[in-house]
């Protein structure tokens, strides 16, 4: 099995525990992309996967599961007023790749206190 099809393994579990998104609420959108992207950092962390393939996971999962790419808008547009502390490395760069996609300005990467 090869580092990409390793990293798909995954995406049912995290399709399956990902809290709920709500009816447009920020707060539960955001807590959701913190939670999927607590999760992939997790599977970085315990070299399971490595980010490359933790970054594609997050890419296939924000085509494939439609309340996952909501989270992920909403996380992207909200990311500078995300407390750093919440956000997990590999949930930043995404949703600051996300924002750069959208032809937003990227945040600045400081990292918390």
């Amino acid at each position: 099995m090869d580092e990409a099809e390793k990293s798909l393994k995954f995406y049912d579990n995290i399709c399956n525990t990902m809290p709920s998104i709500g009816f447009i609420s920020r707060k539960k959108r955001v807590y959701a992309y913190l939670d999927v992207t607590k999760k992939v950092q997790k599977l970085v962390d315990d070299q399971e996967i490595s980010e490359d393939n933790a970054l594609f996971l997050l890419s296939v999962l924000v085509r494939k599961h439609s309340p996952f790419q909501k989270a992920t808008m909403m996380a992207a547009l909200n990311l500078a007023s995300i407390d750093r502390k919440l956000i997990k490395p590999i949930g930043f760069k995404y949703a600051n790749d996300f924002r750069c996609s959208l032809k937003m300005m990227p945040v600045d990467d400081v990292k918390p206190s």
